[in-house]
């Protein structure tokens, strides 16, 4: 039997059928060329090359190790793989199968200088393959750190104007956003009483005709985009098997901002934030034991949340523990040891008693202190766009070097983003009494403080001994 392989590497290419009928009549043809009927198609629609785990390449591999198949056709060798070793690796089942392996492009030679070409080939196809890819990322960071954004699917609220290279506001779409918005931040909704609430009042998503489920809430207040700034560039994909991708989260300082049309002010998305913060540690969810730090705590090893989890004990009492819940992220943290939840607990209470008194004080002191004005800072940001569109003009006229341009306007948003951030970070104020804190006595109470502190723990337990340290988040 002869054997005819062919491969494409997106969903969409099989489904249009690009290049996969053109490979299997070539390959049908160079065979029936040299006299070899009896053909079997193996054929892998949607696979990268990069693995070797392809269905119609499995079969195939197992129909050669039966001996069943006495030729290989495949159009091109990054067919077979874009990857040499992978490449390596089939030449050598197919030869160690007493079958002859045939490409459509070229001829293959099992002599030490044939196998030599077939490598440098390889390895010219894994080049154009990072080429590309490099140039599709250099391409989309280009057209970014010019200001428009890499559109996909437009956001409730949006549509896209693809001519004009930017989001435009759908205004049906953007009063239910408003509103949305507006019970969340001032009610001090959870998501799940905000999604009945817009129920009760017959409020639905009119691109489904549906209510809005909680998992679209969530996506909608948690995204900034509302507010008029869109963050390009904070996570990639990474092709770690067939069909599956690891999401990679990109260090903050590779973040590109792309100003858009704002449906809701700054103010709203910062009280909305805030509710979000206050709803997530003073939620109780499906715990069965409340825990002071819940939501406030983090692991002083590796900077992932700790949870509380509580263990019954023959004696029939119960033991809480917050532990780190980095093995859930699938990371590995050296602080495996819980630490006792009443232990820290006493002892961070303890130290907000006796701290924050004079810290409040001290906090409210610096509320009258204006460390650099408002309009020298407005002044430097409008400097930097003022750059900023001069450089943009220089790239539309060619008059510039696209290298040095792109390195010169992503060293300026970044200096942009900086500028902005110290423009809306406002001076931490204490809004709590004294009296407020030593008067907390239930967890409720005491948990409040907590929020309105705003601080994160850092704890561990090493060698049996606790140690934490108190920060504002």
């Amino acid at each position: 039997m002869n054997a005819v392989y062919v491969r494409v590497s997106t969903d969409e290419q099989a489904k249009t059928g690009y290049s996969l009928q053109d490979q299997l009549q070539s390959c049908r043809q160079r065979l029936l060329s040299l006299g070899l009927p009896n053909i079997s198609e193996y054929v892998d629609d949607g696979y990268s090359g990069e693995f070797l785990e392809r269905p119609a390449l499995e079969r195939l591999r197992d129909d050669l190790r039966a001996g069943t198949i006495e030729n290989v056709c495949v159009y091109d060798p990054d067919r077979l793989s874009r990857n040499l070793t992978n490449q390596l690796i089939l030449a050598d089942e197919i030869e160690k199968a007493g079958a002859k392996l045939l490409f459509v492009t070229g001829d293959y030679d099992a002599s030490p200088e044939g196998r030599l070409f077939f490598s440098m080939r390889g390895a010219i196809s894994a080049f154009e393959k990072a080429k590309i890819r490099e140039r599709t990322m250099r391409g989309k960071r280009a057209k970014v750190l010019s200001g428009k954004p890499l559109f996909a699917a437009p956001p409730f609220g949006y549509s896209c104007d693809r001519v004009a290279g930017q989001y435009v506001i759908v205004p049906e779409e953007a009063e239910i956003i408003r509103d949305i918005f507006a019970r969340y931040s001032g009610k001090k909704y959870g998501i799940l009483p905000l999604g009945a609430d817009l129920r009760a009042c017959g409020i639905v998503n009119i691109r489904t005709g549906k209510p809005f489920s909680a998992s679209v809430l969530h996506r909608m207040i948690t995204n900034e985009m509302y507010a008029g700034t869109k963050w390009t560039f904070q996570i990639y994909q990474k092709l770690i098997a067939q069909k599956k991708r690891k999401i990679i989260h990109r260090d903050k300082s590779e973040w590109v901002a792309i100003t858009i049309p704002a449906i809701i002010d700054r103010e709203t998305w910062e009280k909305t934030c805030e509710v979000r913060e206050q709803n997530k540690v003073m939620a109780k969810r499906n715990s069965k034991r409340e825990y002071l730090l819940s939501g406030v705590i983090k692991c002083a090893g590796c900077g992932y949340a700790m949870r509380g989890i509580t263990y019954p004990k023959r004696t029939k009492k119960e033991y809480g523990y917050y532990v780190c819940t980095a093995y859930i992220n699938e990371n590995i943290c050296n602080c495996k040891t819980g630490i006792p939840v009443q232990e820290l607990d006493e002892a961070v209470w303890n130290h907000i008693l006796q701290t924050y008194s004079a810290s409040y004080i001290a906090a409210n002191k610096r509320r009258k202190t204006i460390d650099k004005p408002r309009h020298d800072t407005e002044a430097q940001l409008a400097n930097l766009k003022a750059r900023k569109a001069t450089i943009l003009k220089w790239v539309s006229a060619g008059t510039v070097d696209m290298d040095e341009a792109e390195k010169e306007l992503k060293n300026l948003n970044t200096s942009i983003n900086a500028v902005m951030e110290s423009l809306e970070s406002k001076p931490k104020i204490i809004d709590i009494s004294p009296k407020e804190i030593a008067s907390a006595k239930t967890m409720d109470e005491k948990r409040r403080v907590l929020l309105k502190l705003k601080i994160k723990v850092y704890a561990k337990k090493e060698g049996g001994k606790i140690s934490y340290t108190i920060r504002d988040s």
